[in-house]
């Protein structure tokens, strides 16, 4: 459909399904993001349908597996952060190709020198989704592409800070977004 072309019942339900599509597409994004920061594998899980394959670099190989792979090193980080940016999406069918870039960050705890170090790096999440029959829209193949890192060290802790706020993150199930509901009932 051209811009000046009328739009029509049929095209602007295609279209309707194709924004539904690529919004499902991007909660799955996110809660891949907020299940790795909040040492969620069961919430990260729920991005990928059960046999999704993901390349993150050092592990290759069933994305249920990375999921719980993946939190044994993050467990021994005080934080993670990650971050989604710019997002494409092409639906064809029941199959969608995404490019997201994220940037994350990751506090490592002080070694024997007394400093921490903060590990940033950016990429790219380079996805296939899938739907089938139906269902929700998930990570079939995910390939991590690597854009650049950096790593520094920690030179103030944010400690005096943090004392000012009734609530820091936590990084697992006891942080307070799994309570939220309790709070305003």
């Amino acid at each position: 459909m051209t811009a000046t072309e009328p739009r029509t019942q049929t095209n602007r339900e295609a279209a309707i399904d194709e924004l539904l599509a690529k919004q499902e597409i991007r909660d799955a994004l996110m809660r891949y993001s907020r299940g790795i920061d909040l040492l969620d594998p069961d919430l990260v899980k729920s991005a990928y349908h059960p046999d999704a394959y993901d390349d993150h670099g050092t592990f290759k190989g069933n994305a249920f597996e990375f999921a719980e792979h993946v939190m044994v090193g993050l467990s021994n980080l005080t934080c993670t952060e990650h971050f989604l940016g710019n997002s494409h999406i092409e639906v064809d069918g029941d199959r969608a190709y995404s490019e997201t870039y994220h940037v994350a960050y990751h506090r490592i705890p002080a070694g024997d020198d007394g400093v921490a170090t903060d590990f940033t790096w950016g990429g790219r999440y380079v996805d296939v989704f899938e739907r089938r029959d139906g269902g929700p829209w998930l990570i079939l193949h995910r390939t991590v592409v690597h854009s650049w890192s950096r790593i520094d060290p920690v030179l103030d802790d944010n400690a005096t800070m943090s004392a000012n706020f009734t609530q820091v993150g936590r990084g697992d199930r006891s942080d307070l977004i799994y309570r939220l509901r309790e709070i305003v009932g």
